[in-house]
């Protein structure tokens, strides 16, 4: 048999093989596709009035109340709704700054400014699972602190009061 005629029946094979694996591939997307029809429903309960209730008490009514607290505990789903929305804050002006260059020093305060509150609610959730706050210090050993702070946070609270306060 030529070398090319063999060269040209091992690429069909090989196509053919390709041709299984789509149909793999199909039905994982159609498992994906049936799992987002199946949680769609849930979205449309989530109405805008939920989301601006949600950002003004976990976001700007820490900013405006406890801007510089460093005492007692927050639980978890304190720390990560302010942790969500300061992030989405930071990407929504990180874009307009992107689009109006002028605005670029804006990012860099909003930055400054939520440093302080993010320290204080990282302290108080370290407050929560019976840690001092600081363990903070922990983030300052490359890569490895930060992981172990972030592991540290994603903790549950004690359901019991401790040294920092009562449970919420």
């Amino acid at each position: 048999m030529d070398k090319r005629v063999q060269s040209i029946i091992d690429t069909v094979k090989a196509e053919a093989l390709k041709l299984k694996d789509i149909e793999k591939d199909k039905a994982v997307v159609k498992q994906v596709c049936q799992d987002v029809q199946n949680e769609l429903p849930k979205l449309k309960e989530l109405s805008t009035d939920k989301v601006k209730s949600a950002f003004n008490l976990y976001f700007v009514d820490y900013l405006k109340n406890n801007y510089m607290e460093f005492g007692g505990r927050i639980s978890r789903r304190q720390y990560w709704m302010f942790a969500l929305f300061s992030i989405l804050v930071g990407i929504v002006i990180g874009i307009v700054a992107g689009i109006i260059p002028i605005l670029s020093p804006v990012s860099v305060l909003y930055l400054l400014a939520i440093l302080v509150p993010s320290i204080g609610l990282a302290v108080r959730r370290l407050h929560d699972i019976g840690l001092s706050g600081w363990f903070f210090l922990i983030s300052i050993i490359p890569y490895v602190g930060m992981i172990a702070l972030l592991l540290l946070l994603c903790l549950p609270g004690d359901a019991k009061t401790n040294a920092y306060g009562v449970a919420k």
